[in-house]
């Protein structure tokens, strides 16, 4: 085993709580701190949310009905405990994890009732599904896309067609939102999930893609977004770009070329997994003639779909980023946004990570550096892939964030897909601590807690 294992504990349960404490200070100086600096120093300027980090938040605690919410709450954890047992006990499938997360997902939603958890997601007045309805001719939206981008609801202006026409296609089969939303969760978590073990199992041993899974599905990130949200379904198909591209077979490496493809229909920003699948082929160089196979394919596709359709991609990507950045680089138009709004990003993102599965991921980078890391990179194949992949999306992140892309309430619903790949380190780090499953328990019962706190106080959506 690269690195070596060592008898020690993930997380006590004291060094737990001291995380949790230290996390809530921090975000209520923060709180207070920038906003102070905001109005009285910068006249404030737009970036400082009211609850930072989350841009898009509000308190619906308030609304709790305990009849309801309590035997909700009693079942999730039930489903929970019944999971972590399973692997406790030794078990070898992983479809007993993939279902605890279906379930889970659909429990912590529910904890508000059906209204708010299955049908106000998909009624805000700013998302895909006020547009996808009124979709009678898909090929002719798409032909006249351009044209009407600007008049759009915000989430439709800012992606290709395809965001709209996946909520057109689900309203048609399925009818009402509710049900749209629980589509979404009984497709998305599953398979992600699925694709996942696969994935970390590629490199690690069955139980390190039991347990790294399990925290997936917990993540408050997965338990909050991955019912009713497109990004749910887009971060389910960069997990099957990227598995089907790491396989040993040629063809099923061309196969990445598919749910990339529909990526790219749904997300601008789909060019972010080109560099990941880059840095797997410098080393492989048996993937690099798929890899230029796939960027043809998808680069003849759209000129098809211009020739046919008149829908330019290049063009509508443009108009987007005009909508977003009317006065230009945000850094030069309005500075003091750029750097609040850049800071609440990561801040977001590593939130609905929670602090406890950071700092275990900052642990597992440092020693696949240390283990993979330089002049070893050739010589480590076994971890050089995951050390590879979440370093050039960590790296391709900050470079999106150096760029000005997401303005607010976005990175951890609308970079969801980074997930995945910060979850790699954490494997590796799992790997090399040959915990206790009283460890393991807490560390997961942590990730959940903070996912059931989080449902049960608050509203994300917009």
């Amino acid at each position: 085993m690269a690195g070596g294992k060592r008898r020690a504990s993930l997380f006590s349960l004291r060094e737990i709580l001291a995380i949790g404490w230290v996390t809530t200070a921090t975000v209520v100086f923060f709180n207070v701190f920038l906003k102070y600096v905001n109005g009285q120093l910068l006249g404030n300027a737009r970036g400082v949310p009211e609850f930072w980090p989350i841009s898009i938040f509000a308190f619906r605690i308030g609304g709790l009905r305990p009849g309801w919410a309590i035997p909700t709450l009693i079942a999730a954890v039930v489903v929970f405990a019944l999971a972590v047992v399973y692997l406790h006990r030794g078990g070898t499938s992983i479809v007993p994890i993939v279902v605890a997360g279906v379930v889970l997902v659909v429990l912590t939603n529910l904890l508000h009732g059906i209204n708010h958890g299955f049908v106000a997601p998909l009624a805000t007045r700013e998302g895909y599904y006020q547009l996808a309805p009124q979709i009678a001719d898909p090929l002719a939206f798409v032909g006249s896309y351009e044209a009407n981008q600007l008049s759009y609801v915000v989430h439709a202006k800012t992606h290709p067609p395809g965001a709209v026409l996946t909520f057109t296609f689900l309203a048609g089969l399925f009818g009402s939102r509710a049900a749209v939303a629980l589509i979404v969760a009984l497709v998305s978590v599953p398979i992600s999930a699925y694709l996942f073990y696969r994935l970390i199992g590629t490199y690690y041993r069955r139980s390190v893609a039991q347990y790294t899974t399990l925290l997936f599905v917990l993540l408050p990130a997965v338990q909050i977004y991955y019912l009713a949200s497109l990004d749910a379904l887009i971060t389910t198909l960069v997990l099957a770009t990227i598995y089907l591209f790491t396989r040993e077979s040629r063809w099923t490496t061309l196969c990445a070329f598919v749910p990339l493809l529909v990526v790219s229909f749904q997300l601008f920003l789909f060019v972010f997994v080109l560099p990941v699948l880059a840095g797997i082929a410098f080393f492989r160089r048996e993937k690099i003639a798929p890899l230029a196979g796939i960027v043809l394919g998808i680069g003849g596709f759209y000129l098809l779909v211009d020739a046919t359709l008149g829908y330019n991609y290049v063009e509508s990507f443009l108009i987007a980023s005009n909508q977003q950045n009317p006065g230009g680089f945000m850094l030069l138009a309005e500075p003091a946004r750029y750097v609040f709004t850049r800071f609440e990003d990561v801040a977001e993102l590593a939130l609905f990570l929670t602090p406890f599965l950071c700092l275990l991921a900052a642990r597992g980078l440092g020693a696949l550096w240390r283990d993979v890391g330089g002049r070893r990179l050739a010589s480590n194949t076994r971890e050089r892939e995951p050390f590879v992949m979440a370093a050039v999306a960590f790296v391709g992140f900050v470079a999106l964030l150096a760029a000005g892309v997401y303005h607010t309430g976005e990175t951890a619903r609308g970079a969801m897909f980074m997930y995945p790949f910060l979850l790699l380190p954490i494997a590796a780090a799992i790997d090399r601590i040959d915990a206790t499953w009283r460890a393991k328990g807490l560390l997961a019962a942590a990730v959940f807690g903070q996912s059931l706190v989080m449902q049960l106080i608050g509203n994300y959506l917009w």
